[in-house]
């Protein structure tokens, strides 16, 4: 089936199909540039056929942005169009025939997928030759995503009173436009171990995506990882990130990888082989199986996709869940 990314707002899109996400990294933090635009850039750089465009075509797939829902529905998308939600961390798209999730919480594997972020783009792999030393503690990410106990000098303290230096490679959500150029979140070179923990919102822990554990894997850094779904998914060895749920946790598996080189070395040698199993490559093949294969088979095997408008079935989907009493998922 022919497969459409869509981008709204009118921007260029013959500069945007020369963008090189290793180069211009910076230009893919919003989610919608992130999922869309790069999907479709590596996908067409793996040969698969696909199109970008500001307005739905007349037939087969429009993969779209659950913040585009509302631009997308008022183009009015032709009834034989299949609608491939990307939710990210958004709610469900109520517009959409297929969704695509950033971790398995909700994938049936009928309507509702699951395909891994891609990993960071233009990432620079830690330096081998720091060796099993750990000096410089870092976060990579937003300010607000961070747990505040790791934004306090207490935690600075801690980390200095050890000889450690933490490095918070992160501004506040609002200003990405004006101080992203100050954000280097693909450079692990000098970084000896990540730590990533939320602010204690259990909301957080359903939606969000596993980039971080995956970039650390790929950058040869051990992580020390919130309890959060996806990287739970993704678990199979404790060697593959250290869990912590509170900052006194995080305290103390700073701590021990700090003081066992011999666990230090057993992460980075297992991360090394985890990596490839969500590698851009192996990312790739899955939406390729996903838009080439699965979904249209699903959308070509008879399933109704659109027997009502699109305002009419997000409006009489969100009435069904609201009467379920299901939460918003």
């Amino acid at each position: 089936m022919r497969c459409t990314f869509f981008l709204s707002g009118g921007e260029d899109l013959q500069a945007l199909g020369r963008l090189d996400p290793d180069r211009d990294w910076r230009e893919f933090q919003r989610g919608e540039r992130a999922w869309v635009l790069q999907t479709y850039l590596f996908l067409r750089r793996a040969g698969f056929p696909a199109e970008l465009a500001g307005t739905p075509p007349a037939d087969g797939l429009v993969v779209f942005h659950a913040k585009e829902a509302r631009a997308l529905a008022r183009l009015r998308p032709a009834a034989g169009v299949a609608l491939v939600g990307v939710r990210a961390d958004n709610r469900e798209p109520l517009i959409a025939d297929f969704e695509v999730l950033q971790n398995g919480r909700f994938a049936d594997g009928r309507r509702r997928f699951a395909v891994p972020h891609w990993p960071q783009p233009g990432l620079l792999a830690r330096d081998p030759a720091r060796g099993v030393h750990v000096e410089r503690v870092a976060y990579k990410g937003y300010a607000q995503n961070l747990h505040p106990g790791l934004q306090s000098p207490a935690w600075t303290a801690f980390l200095a009173g050890r000889g450690l230096v933490w490095v918070a490679d992160a501004v506040p959500f609002a200003d990405r436009a004006t101080d992203r150029d100050a954000l280097d979140w693909p450079d692990f070179r000098d970084v000896d171990l990540l730590v990533a923990l939320r602010p204690p919102d259990r909301r957080l822990w359903t939606a969000k995506p596993a980039t971080k554990l995956v970039n650390a894997w790929l950058a040869g850094v051990p992580a020390v990882l919130g309890p959060e779904v996806a990287y739970r998914e993704l678990r199979r060895s404790p060697l593959d990130y250290l869990e912590a749920a509170s900052v006194e946790q995080a305290r103390d598996a700073v701590l021990r990888l700090a003081a066992d080189p011999a666990l230090y070395r057993a992460m980075v040698e297992n991360g090394r082989a985890r990596a490839a199993e969500l590698s851009r490559e192996a990312i790739a093949g899955r939406w390729t199986r996903l838009l080439g294969e699965e979904i249209p088979a699903r959308a070509g095997a008879g399933l109704p996709l659109r027997p009502l408008p699109l305002p009419l079935r997000a409006a009489l989907r969100r009435a069904g869940r609201l009467l379920s009493g299901r939460p918003a998922r």
